[in-house]
C-alpha cells in the first residue's frame, strides 16, 4: 500500500494540472454556448480525485474535491450555462484554490 500511496502522491500534481486544464477549457467558452463535454470532463476528473484521495491517505484532498464535485454536478448534468455564470466561475475557482491547498505536501 505504501507504494500506491507514493505513486498517488507523485501523480497528484499531474492530476491537479489535468483538472485545471479541463476547467480552463470549460471557462474559455462565453457560457452562451457552454462546452458541455469540457464541463463533463472536468466533473469526471474531480469525481475521480474525490474517490481516490482518501483511499491513498489524502482525506483533505478527497473532501476538497468532493465539495467541488457537488457544486459542479448540477450544472454538468444539465449541460447548460449556470444561472449566474460569473458567480459560478468565482465559486469554482475558490474551490479549486482549496483543492490546491489541500494537496500541498505537509
Amino acid at each position: 500500500m505504501d507504494d500506491l500511496r507514493t505513486y498517488f502522491a507523485a501523480r497528484l500534481p499531474v492530476r491537479l494540472g489535468e483538472i485545471e486544464a479541463a476547467w480552463r477549457e470549460t471557462v474559455r467558452q462565453d457560457w452562451s454556448g457552454v462546452d458541455a463535454e469540457a464541463l463533463r470532463r472536468f466533473h469526471r476528473l474531480v469525481h475521480s480525485l474525490a474517490g481516490s484521495g482518501a483511499t491513498f491517505g489524502y482525506p483533505e484532498v478527497s473532501r476538497a474535491a468532493r465539495e467541488l464535485e457537488r457544486f459542479v454536478e448540477p450544472v454538468s448534468g444539465r449541460g447548460e450555462a449556470p444561472g449566474d455564470p460569473a458567480g459560478f466561475v468565482e465559486r469554482v475557482e475558490a474551490l479549486l484554490a482549496g483543492l490546491r491547498e489541500a494537496s500541498e505536501p505537509r
